[in-house]
């Protein structure tokens, strides 16, 4: 259909997907409803409405471009902090917490898989429901990617884990004001540090990306890094596929995105005093993400959406009562802080920056660097975890 701007206005295309991706950051930080549901939200929801009003396509190639070239240089930009010998050591017992929570994600997920064992690209679903609710965006493109899905698969994904976060956020929010579980849970960050948020400071995106100082030097070093991690991840990628190994080692160690991850993670664990001077970096990967997600909502048509959203409607519920009934039960059993269970489950379904938000919001400062590390720790094994469970159902 003709639409304001058209597929093949290249220039216009970009322009619409910066402006977008700045105006995700925008809403996030500068409105109290951008607040609540987070830019990846804003970004994929207000770039579908400008595709159902006919200003933007629902295909271009500037859409496939975003996703072929700028979402795999985000991916390291975001791992620059992963140094694994940081996050064992100084996460403390969130990172049990953690893995509890992923693994009633995992629960969660292979219930899908087998209650729609019939399903077309049933492995993949699972692959990916595994991959963003132990991780991030990330893994779950890497692990969708991994079994060859549909767009339209990845999109939906895509579009439900963000909706996923945005109610968990609101959800654990309002229930840590509960008498409920003010009597079955300890809750010492809350009696502690009840509302101390500055609210006159601005918004919680906002104080969270408050200004640093970086260099043009560190810019500089910080794209190069990314660029040549990808240049080599992506010659090890094609390597590996020509090999024809088995089909779960050709997704393990052919995939750009798994080996970037892994390239990166080793690098920043050996090397950390060089990774820690690259300011700047994780900002811009959080852009690139945010182009990401604009072309995700711009890729995303309703009706073909509509069409496979019963499968991942019941992997959202699915993966929500398994990751916090088994969170919270064992919660209940050991007694953890609530704080502590509603940290690991940010982390888990919404990475670090989500945990760290979540934390600033109730005024959980001690729990702030622990969720961001955990979250981490997601990034690098969402994609494999994902893409093993995922092959149960190939």
């Amino acid at each position: 259909m003709t639409t304001l701007i058209g597929s093949d206005q290249t220039w216009l295309m970009w322009m619409m997907v910066a402006v977008m991706a700045a105006f995700s950051v925008w809403g996030e930080q500068k409105t109290k409803w951008g607040g609540k549901i987070g830019a990846a939200c804003v970004a994929i929801f207000s770039t579908m409405i400008l595709v159902n009003i006919r200003v933007l396509p629902s295909s271009s190639p500037v859409y496939s471009a975003v996703s072929d070239y700028i979402l795999p240089l985000s991916i390291p930009l975001l791992l620059f902090q992963c140094d694994l010998k940081k996050i064992i050591k100084e996460s403390g017992k969130m990172f049990i917490v953690y893995h509890v929570a992923a693994l009633g994600s995992v629960i969660g997920s292979l219930l899908i898989g087998v209650l729609f064992r019939s399903t077309p690209d049933i492995d993949g679903i699972v692959a990916m429901e595994i991959g963003a609710n132990i991780g991030g965006t990330v893994n779950m493109v890497a692990c969708g990617n991994a079994f060859n899905l549909d767009q339209t698969y990845i999109s939906a994904v895509a579009v439900s884990a963000n909706l996923l976060v945005a109610f968990l956020m609101i959800g654990l929010s309002a229930a840590t004001d509960s008498k409920w579980v003010r009597r079955n849970f300890p809750h010492p960050h809350v009696d502690a540090f009840e509302a101390q948020i500055d609210t006159s400071a601005g918004s919680i995106a906002e104080q969270y990306w408050k200004p640093k100082n970086v260099s043009l030097l560190s810019i500089a070093l910080s794209l190069a890094t990314t660029f040549v991690i990808c240049g080599v991840g992506n010659l090890i990628a094609t390597w590996v596929r020509s090999l024809g190994l088995p089909t779960i080692l050709d997704q393990l160690f052919g995939s750009i995105y798994l080996i970037i991850c892994t390239i990166t993670i080793i690098l920043v664990t050996l090397f950390p005093k060089f990774f820690q001077k690259l300011g700047g970096a994780e900002e811009l990967g959080t852009l690139m993400i945010m182009m990401y997600f604009v072309s995700i909502g711009g890729a995303a048509d309703l009706m073909e959406l509509l069409q496979v959203g019963g499968v991942i409607l019941c992997a959202m519920v699915f993966v929500t009562v398994g990751n916090l009934g088994c969170l919270f039960g064992f919660g209940k059993l050991f007694k953890w802080n609530w704080e502590e269970l509603c940290n690991a489950s940010c982390a888990t379904i919404g990475g670090p920056t989500t945990a760290a938000a979540f934390s600033i919001n109730k005024g959980w400062n001690a729990l702030i660097v622990p969720g961001i590390l955990i979250g981490l720790w997601g990034y690098a094994i969402g994609s494999y975890v994902g893409i093993l469970c995922g092959n149960i159902f190939s």
